[in-house]
């Protein structure tokens, strides 16, 4: 499994970000291997983490060839202030479980 975090600092949402964030959402539950998401906001300083969860690399590279994913890249400068990505495999995954809102483990 990998995860993708997504840390971010918003900056100012249009209509067309939700419109294009709505299809981007779309296109990753579409692709084979998205496992699911989740998304913390620290309240003190607005940042946001997002992790995606794939089942692979080849899931990963199919969603990032996606056009509406590639067309948000190029305009990040109109709705964040700063964004980090960090793509890391999961080596290990256990625990007692969150419930049925919990990303999957393996």
């Amino acid at each position: 499994m990998y995860l993708v975090t997504f840390r971010l600092d918003p900056g100012e949402y249009d209509a067309e970000f939700h419109e294009l964030n709505d299809a981007i959402q779309a296109a990753a539950e579409d692709t084979d291997g998205y496992l699911g998401k989740r998304t913390w906001n620290d309240p003190e300083s607005d940042e946001v983490l997002v992790v995606y969860y794939w089942e692979s690399l080849n899931a990963l590279d199919t969603f990032g060839a996606d056009s509406d994913h590639k067309r948000a890249k190029q305009r990040w400068t109109e709705w964040y202030d700063a964004y980090e990505i960090t793509i890391t495999e999961v080596i290990e995954a256990y625990g007692s479980g969150f419930g049925d809102d919990a990303a999957p483990l393996e």
